[in-house]
């Protein structure tokens, strides 16, 4: 995203590269699901996990349109791989007559840790520099697989 700023029509080639995002994700929903349901949950979060943290140093460094637009693929890939499997992860671990409520509170600390980070994005963007931004979220976003670790597969 750092690039889109300095192209001209940055905005519908913002727009284009969002829809691009929302269409992956969409399509890979379906699948993620599925195959995490044979394959396991934990693998396919610890590979998104480092995919995101790769795609978020790489947004640093890119300088062309088809290379914003394959990053958001990517990036749309691996979201709707994570968002469907953390999701049914909660639902395995959770029990059933609390399953509604679980899912509202992930939602909600997800929802308020973003509106936190990105009022702060905001102050750091203006000292550090905006790649500072991406550098940080790829170290967070590495570290956090270690919670992996500590989570158990729901047994059927």
């Amino acid at each position: 995203m750092v690039y889109v700023a300095g192209l001209s029509g940055g905005m519908e080639k913002l727009g284009f590269a969002f829809a691009i995002m929302v269409l992956l994700q969409s399509c890979t929903s379906y699948f993620a699901g599925r195959f995490s349901d044979k394959l396991g949950r934990r693998p396919f979060l610890f590979i998104t996990a480092y995919a995101d943290a790769v795609i978020l140093l790489l947004y640093t460094v890119i300088n062309q349109t088809y290379q914003l637009y394959l990053l958001q693929g990517i990036l749309g890939i691996t979201n709707g791989v994570s968002d469907t499997i953390s999701t049914s992860l909660l639902g395995d671990l959770t029990i059933k007559e609390k399953r509604g409520s679980s899912v509202g509170k992930f939602n909600a600390i997800v929802g308020l840790s973003s509106a936190v980070g990105l009022s702060l994005g905001g102050y750091m963007a203006k000292i550090y520099g905006i790649k500072s931004l991406f550098y940080l979220a790829a170290i967070v976003v590495t570290l956090s697989t270690v919670l992996l670790f500590f989570i158990r597969e729901a047994e059927d």
